[in-house]
């Protein structure tokens, strides 16, 4: 599989390099292709149509109306995606998308974690 595509922006094809992409959002029958370095540009093409068109292991679509790249993302929790500068909404139906498609190392222990350890704790001193 290629690793780019070429859009027709301003009269003339250009080449886009999937690494190039922060994050595509629907607006109505097209879609904005917000890149890296270029301006943006609005396409054609709807948020199912890139689902199928990008790698799985290099977007994620978070929202209806947003497909983040997993590569640029800063950071993210279960409300937003962040991003340098701005911040993109989840939505309910894709708040376990991300985490599923992405590899997590906690370094913070989960609440259900504390209680397991907390109940073999008092389990050993037979409280």
């Amino acid at each position: 599989m290629q690793s780019f595509f070429f859009i027709r922006h301003e009269g003339r094809f250009m080449k886009v390099d999937f690494r190039h992409i922060l994050y595509i959002e629907a607006r109505k029958n097209y879609t904005r292709l917000v890149l890296e370095e270029r301006p943006t540009a609005l396409v054609l093409v709807t948020l199912k149509q890139w689902e199928k068109l990008l790698p799985r292991d290099l977007f994620c679509r978070v929202h209806r109306g947003y497909i983040v790249s997993i590569d640029k993302i800063l950071s993210f929790d279960n409300k937003h995606v962040y991003f340098p500068g701005e911040k993109i909404t989840i939505g309910e139906q894709y708040r376990s998308a991300l985490p599923d498609a992405v590899t997590i190392l906690a370094n913070e222990p989960s609440r259900d974690s504390v209680r397991h350890v907390a109940k073999e704790v008092l389990s050993e001193l037979e409280l």
